[in-house]
């Protein structure tokens, strides 16, 4: 999934508002939770899922094979980021 200037710009200013982000893969992998860290410089997000075991809960976020990210946010908005397919 390409990282577009939008996705990046929601992320890093209204990363307290959000709840919970879901990452889509390919062949339906899915890894849901909540955001743990954020760095801009190159772009990555990690994910924590308390659900998760200790070892497996931590989730670097692979845009290269994402194919849709949702995020849930405080109030109850959610937006869908996805690639376009011509």
């Amino acid at each position: 999934m390409e990282i577009t200037n939008d996705f990046k710009n929601e992320i890093l200013t209204n990363s307290k508002a959000i709840e919970k982000i879901e990452v889509l893969y390919k062949k339906n992998e899915k890894f849901s939770g909540k955001l743990s860290m954020v760095k801009d410089d190159p772009f990555e997000i990690v994910i924590y899922d308390n659900d998760k075991d200790k070892a497996e809960a931590e989730h670097l976020v692979y845009f290269g094979r994402a194919v849709e990210i949702t995020l849930y946010y405080n109030d109850g908005t959610i937006k869908v980021f996805k690639d376009i397919i011509d």
